[in-house]
This record gives C-alpha cells, sequence and structure tokens, in this order.
C-alpha cells in the first residue's frame, strides 16, 4: 500500500542523518598527526506517514543502534526512503555537552581519563611544561563509559598543567572539567628505562620512552644529537680527549632528590675520525708534522710524502726540499704497530725566511761595486748546506739595462764592472731554488766614485782681431762629477793671464802679440777631476794700425825731406864746397824704417 506525502504551508526538507566519524592522534610530539577511524551508525528511523498537524520530526533510536560497530562487521545500509516531512517554526537547541576528566601520573607520562556522562565526540587533550605544551586529539565513543588515554614521552618528574576540550561540529570548544589539580608531577625515572643503542657512527646512543634530552650531563658538557631512526632516542658525540677513556653520562628525574644515576661507556679507538685529527702544516726544515692525537691513546704516526705533479716519487720527510709543494699521508699506529687507520693528506710547502744583509761598509769605485752579503733564516738553519740554493745578483740605472754578475757563493760577494763613474745604480740579491726566484730580494742603491770628464768634442780656435783670439767647443758628454767647468789656457797654462774658467764653452783672449804662434788647451774640469785636453795652433797677425802710422808718416816725411835735400844741395853748389868724389843719385831715395811689429819681437 502506497501512502502519499503529506504537504503543508510550511517549508519541506529531507532529513538525511550522516554516520558519526572518529579521529584519533597517533604521534606524541607536539606537533600530532591525526589518524581516521570512520564508524557507520544506523540512521534514525523514518516515520512512514505524517498528518498535517504532526510536529514529530524523528524519535529516539534505542540503545542498540548507539552502539559502536565493530570496525569487521558490515556497515549498516539504511533504507532507501525519502520521507518528507513538516519542520516546526522553531526547533529547541541542543544541550550543552557534558564532560569531567581525571589526571594520573603513570610510567613515562600522564594518563587522561574521561569520565562517565562525557559526551561522545571529539576531545582535545593539552599538557604543558613551561613553554612546551604537547597537545593530543581523542575521541570519546560513548558517554556511558569511561576512556582513558595516556600522554607518554613526557619529562620524569616535572609538574605538567593539563586541559581537556570538547570540540563540536562547528569546531568551538568547550572546556572540561578537571576533579584533581591544575598540575600533577610525572614520576621519577628508573635505570632501567633508558637502553644503550647504535644509532650514529662515533657517537653514543640512548633511548627511553621518557623525555631524556633535558634530563643528563657529561663531564665535558657534550651536546646531544637526536637520531633520525628512532625520535625516542638522543646521541652523545664522545670528546677527543674521551677516546680510550670511559664516558661518564649523569641522568637526573628533573626535580626528584636524590634520583640521579650514572650510565658510563668504553670509548674505544674505532670512535677516532681521522678527519677530525689537527694536522698543522710544517714551516721550516728539517721538516716535522706533529698531529694532535687523543692524549689517553698510544698511537703513533708515520708520514710518507710524494712531490706534487711526481706521485711516484715518495720521500720521507728527513728527505724533504724547501719551496717545493708536498702531499704527506701518515699511517696511524697504536702500541704494536698495527695500522688504525690513515690521516688525511697534508699539503704545504716549506718557505724559506731568507734574510739577506749586505755590508754597506764597501765604497765602490768610479767604474766598479763589489756586493757582498750574509744570509740568515730564522726556519731553515742550515742554508748552507742546501746545494740547490744560490743567488742572482743585478745592477742598473733607470736608463740602462741590469748588468749581471757572478755569484761566489762562498763569500756571497757579487762584482760589477764597466759602471758608469758618479752614478746612483740599483742593485739587487734575488735568492734562487732550483733556478727559481724565492723569497724577497734585497735591495741597495749604490753610487760610483767621480771618475775622469769625457774630452770636449768640436773645438775652434778663431782669429777674430790680428792679435784676439775666440775659443769654442760643443758640450762635454759627462762630466763624471759634481761640477761642470771648461778651463782653456794658452801655451803651457802657466801664465794666469792667459787661462779662463767659464761654465759654457767659449772664451776669448785678447791683446795677444802680434805675429805669434799660440797653443791653446781646453779641458773639463768636474771639481776633482779634469779631462784630457783638446789642443789647436793658431798664429797672430801683424800689428795693422802701426804700419798704417807709418806709411803716413813717411808720406809726410819723404816730400818734406825731399825740399830740404833740394834746398841743402842748392846751397852746396852755391858754396861750392861740394866734393868732387861725392856724387849723389838725385833720384834715389834712402829710408832707415823698422819693420812692423819691432817693438814685440824686441820684447821677447
Amino acid at each position: 500500500m502506497t501512502v502519499a506525502p503529506v504537504v503543508s504551508s510550511t517549508t519541506q526538507t529531507t532529513a538525511h542523518i550522516p554516520p558519526l566519524t572518529s579521529q584519533t592522534l597517533t604521534s606524541e610530539s607536539s606537533n600530532q598527526t591525526l589518524s581516521s577511524n570512520t564508524t557507520s551508525a544506523s540512521p534514525l528511523p523514518a516515520n512512514t506517514s505524517s498528518s498535517p498537524t504532526d510536529t514529530s520530526t524523528s524519535r529516539e533510536p534505542d540503545s542498540q543502534t548507539n552502539q559502536t560497530h565493530n570496525a569487521t562487521s558490515p556497515p549498516t545500509t539504511a533504507p532507501n526512503t525519502t520521507v518528507i516531512t513538516t519542520i516546526p517554526a522553531s526547533t529547541p537547541a541542543p544541550p550543552p555537552p557534558q564532560c569531567d576528566y581525571t589526571v594520573v601520573p603513570i610510567k613515562f607520562g600522564l594518563e587522561i581519563t574521561l569520565t562517565k556522562g562525557s559526551t561522545a565526540g571529539n576531545y582535545i587533550i593539552k599538557v604543558k611544561e613551561g613553554r612546551l605544551e604537547k597537545e593530543t586529539t581523542i575521541i570519546h565513543q560513548d558517554s556511558n563509559q569511561t576512556s582513558s588515554h595516556n600522554i607518554k614521552h613526557l619529562k620524569p618528574c616535572t609538574a605538567y598543567e593539563h586541559s581537556v576540550a570538547f570540540i563540536d561540529s562547528t569546531g568551538e570548544q568547550t572546556t572540561c572539567n578537571s576533579t584533581g589539580n591544575e598540575t600533577i608531577t610525572t614520576p621519577g625515572m628508573k635505570e632501567t628505562d633508558i637502553d644503550d643503542v647504535s644509532c650514529i657512527p662515533g657517537y653514543v646512543c640512548y633511548r627511553s620512552e621518557w623525555n631524556i634530552r633535558s634530563s643528563f650531563s657529561t663531564p665535558n658538557t657534550i651536546l646531544a644529537v637526536p637520531c633520525q631512526s628512532d625520535r625516542n632516542a638522543i646521541c652523545i658525540k664522545p670528546g677527543y680527549n674521551d677516546i680510550c677513556s670511559d664516558l661518564t653520562t649523569i641522568f637526573t628525574s628533573g626535580n626528584c632528590v636524590n634520583s640521579s644515576f650514572i650510565k658510563t661507556k668504553s670509548i674505544s679507538v674505532d670512535f677516532l675520525n681521522a678527519s677530525e685529527i689537527n694536522q698543522v702544516a710544517p714551516t721550516g726544515l728539517p721538516v716535522e708534522i706533529k698531529p694532535t692525537l687523543p692524549p689517553n691513546c698510544y698511537l703513533t704516526v708515520d708520514y710518507t710524502c710524494q712531490e706534487n705533479g711526481n706521485p711516484n716519487n715518495t720521500k720521507q720527510l728527513s728527505e724533504l726540499e724547501p719551496f717545493t709543494d708536498y702531499s704527506c699521508t701518515g699511517q696511524i699506529k697504536n702500541i704494536i704497530d698495527v695500522i688504525i687507520t690513515n690521516t688525511p693528506a697534508i699539503k704545504f710547502s716549506i718557505e724559506c725566511d731568507i734574510e739577506i744583509i749586505t755590508d754597506r761598509s764597501m765604497k765602490p769605485t768610479d767604474t766598479s761595486f763589489n756586493l757582498s752579503w750574509t744570509t740568515t733564516s730564522e726556519n731553515c738553519k742550515d742554508l748552507p748546506n742546501l746545494p740547490k740554493l744560490s743567488y742572482h745578483c743585478s745592477c742598473g740605472t733607470k736608463h740602462s739595462g741590469q748588468r749581471q754578475a757572478t755569484v761566489n757563493k762562498q763569500g756571497g760577494t757579487c762584482t760589477f764592472t764597466g759602471l758608469e763613474a758618479f752614478t746612483v745604480y740599483t742593485c739587487k740579491v734575488q735568492p734562487t731554488y732550483n733556478n727559481k726566484d724565492v723569497g724577497r730580494s734585497t735591495e741597495i742603491r749604490p753610487k760610483t766614485d767621480i771618475g775622469v770628464p769625457t774630452e770636449v768634442t768640436n773645438l775652434k780656435v778663431d782669429l777674430v782681431e790680428h792679435n784676439v783670439i775666440k775659443v769654442t767647443c760643443h758640450t762635454v758628454n759627462n762630466f763624471n762629477g759634481p761640477k761642470k767647468i771648461y778651463i782653456a789656457c794658452l801655451n803651457d797654462c802657466h801664465d794666469k793671464n792667459l787661462k779662463q774658467e767659464k761654465n759654457k764653452c767659449e772664451f776669448e783672449f785678447k791683446d795677444l802679440s802680434y805675429l805669434t804662434t799660440y797653443k791653446v788647451k781646453v779641458t773639463g774640469f768636474n771639481g776633482r777631476r779634469e779631462s784630457k785636453p783638446v789642443m789647436k795652433v793658431i798664429d797672430t797677425s801683424y800689428n795693422d794700425k802701426a804700419l798704417i802710422g807709418s806709411l803716413v808718416f813717411l808720406i809726410i816725411l819723404i816730400p818734406v825731406a825731399l825740399l830740404f835735400y833740394k834746398i841743402y844741395i842748392r846751397k852746396c853748389r852755391k858754396s861750392h864746397d861740394v866734393n868732387d868724389d861725392m856724387m849723389l843719385d838725385s833720384e834715389a831715395i834712402y829710408v832707415n824704417a823698422r819693420p812692423p811689429g819691432w817693438r814685440h819681437r824686441e820684447a821677447r
């Protein structure tokens, strides 16, 4: 028989009750992971008939419907029946949730129990110690029964605050009532609660259901690291000095009095990590490598080295040379000479701090210089016995190339010849090893002594007047001294009146003797030394002024003399006193005149 639905003027809805869903927290850490367990409940039976005046929407399910189904039982399928009922204009609000709980300490943590009568549903449990808070979500499935939940991996003998809250379908929380104190203290820890485990090589690891991160201490205050494979385990790295000895770890139970105990672990040489061995690179000769080994172990290290780029040629430490790149590996042996492990390779090069001390007392000549030195080294005491150690000497100026010199290794000297006089040179001594420059060079700046100036060039001697000589020459290329003076003189240079000194090679000698041969000498002078003289010969001319005067005198004298002569002749003829033998050529002229320059010649 089919019953037709009844439709009223009020709003009509379709009633559907979903199955209950429960969630539980499987992790005990502060960040918990939820695991969902779905429980199917029987749907409420629907009314098969209704009337316009019926205000009932559903009836309470019996006790059998409220029971939780076994996880292995098949889900109950509701009849595929849709009932349209009339919903009242207003429905009463559901009653507020009821929840109470108790807390008791248990081994490794606390036990939270929801008492009978607590509303079934989801609850959140929180325990807090200081700033650390642990949170767990649980499901209370039956309000007619109690349900207990353990919060483990807490600190031993530690006071925890606690709280429980009911979470409704909207996410709103209702705080539950506790029947005990606001805080509760966990029990103390026993030695049997901690186990030795292997987790990280080279570490000592302990495991416990207690949170023991802050419950232990070591003499060297070693920090613990978590074990990645077991979150309840901690691992302690033994100190370097703990190897070959016993590592003592003290565990305490929080605030409990007289509850500490000791765990002792023997740390064998197997805990030695070769990469942690401190190997200080050597810095001098003879070569020594002193690794820092655990003081409680009887270990030795034998090193074998090879030159970089030549791996087949191995050497012992005593055979190593300076200024060479090496890579050395050591074999770590125990007291019975058994190899335990190898050290990592250590790379180094001995850089001898060669100090060259030059002899500043040596004075250079004008053309040579002897450079002498001694050599010392703080980190390489045996320098003279190094066959490949040598030195390179050089001297030069800004405007000239470097001059090289042969080294006398026995005396530590270099000799430079053929240098320019009165010149500052930059001289260096560079250490070399195996024909390669090493270390720092030492530099000095000697100055050669005053030398001989170079000769004057292009000497010119000119007779600018009959008794005036002009002398010029080109500038001297190098005076090889502090001063630049030109000296010109005549003949033997003993007469100061016939000697001149000037800064330029321009001279003039006046009032010289006429018709005289002079020897002209010109030299360069630097204040100490004089150059080789350059000479030329020149003759002065006649005295042209005296000659002209004599001619003028003769021109005037001869007519006068002739006039007087004629007068005299006439007088003689008249007086008849003239000798018959006397025959005068009236046309001859007799002059007794001295040649030009007669005064200077007589002076000589």
